[in-house]
């Protein structure tokens, strides 16, 4: 009989035990997956920006060289 309780209570502690790894695994995994879309995010926000300077450096660069040199009389 005290065989038999103590194998369902050891059981019982393997299942939590089991219940309590696959959660933490699934919260690591979920952290994992946060850190990947962020990281997604930042690499489509550095793409515009480095679109942006081109474009306003070439913007820039058309009207400055682009302009007839004007002197002064």
């Amino acid at each position: 009989m005290t065989s038999d309780i103590e194998r369902s209570e050891a059981v019982v502690e393997g299942y939590k035990k089991h219940k309590l790894a696959s959660s933490a695994l699934r919260r690591i995994q979920e952290i994992i997956s946060g850190f990947e879309r962020d990281r997604a995010a930042d690499l489509r926000m550095a793409r515009i920006g480095i679109f942006i300077i081109i474009t306003i450096l070439g913007v820039a660069g058309w009207f400055f060289l682009g302009v007839d040199s004007q002197t002064l009389s």
